[in-house]
């Protein structure tokens, strides 16, 4: 596995609702939440008990000057990925954020910038993305792929060797049964039911799920 939370000073990219369970994770990892970072909120707000230290700009400063770790607090796909790619620029370290009630097997490769949240299962050989999010209770069973940026929300289940391309959201308590294949870019209903591959860029739900729509692409 990559390197989690550990005694590092963090900040966090992202005051909001996100924001603050990524700041639960962190603290329930023993580490210490430097303060958050935010293009929004006021400067030197306080939120849920850290300051609100300055946005991106200022970050950017602060790591031509110092050592800056990251842990991403956006819940939005392509912000996130925007979020990293600019702090990589700057050359920040981002940090994975595993909560201690998940459970992870020894040989799941989970990347720099992923969010596990409380509950959730990740079985042997699964591969976790580069800014990717577990959410809570969320099972990703052995030898599965969640792409960079992608985010299965809390109770999604998703069976072996399922593939979740680069920034797919499967909604709240979505099925995928095993051997299937979640395009790029694509949006899974909540409570959904998927037993057929979905394609880039749409809309699938329902049981079983079928494509509702095709969505403007952003990239």
């Amino acid at each position: 596995m990559t390197e989690t939370a550990s005694k590092v000073s963090v900040v966090i990219y992202g005051a909001n609702g996100h924001g603050k369970v990524v700041a639960d994770i962190l603290r329930a990892c023993g580490t210490e939440i430097e303060g958050f970072v935010d293009d929004g909120p006021s400067i030197d707000a306080l939120v849920y008990g850290a300051k609100v230290m300055g946005d991106g700009k200022w970050l950017a400063e602060q790591a031509s000057l110092r050592p800056v770790t990251v842990a991403l607090g956006v819940g939005d796909n392509f912000a996130r990925r925007g979020i990293a790619e600019r702090c990589a620029a700057s050359g920040m370290h981002l940090l994975a954020a595993v909560h201690p009630s998940a459970t992870i097997a020894n040989s799941v490769k989970i990347s720099p910038g992923a969010v596990i949240m409380p509950h959730a299962v990740v079985n042997a050989d699964a591969e976790i993305g580069q800014g990717a999010i577990i959410n809570t209770a969320a099972i990703v069973e052995h030898d599965c792929k969640v792409g960079n940026f992608a985010h299965l929300s809390p109770k999604t289940a998703i069976g072996g060797h399922v593939q979740v391309g680069e920034l797919s959201w499967l909604g709240i308590g979505a099925t995928v049964i095993p051997n299937i294949k979640i395009g790029t870019c694509s949006i899974v209903g909540a409570g959904a039911t998927v037993v057929r591959d979905v394609d880039d860029w749409v809309v699938a739900a329902g049981t079983p799920a079928r494509i509702l729509r095709e969505l403007a692409r952003r990239i």
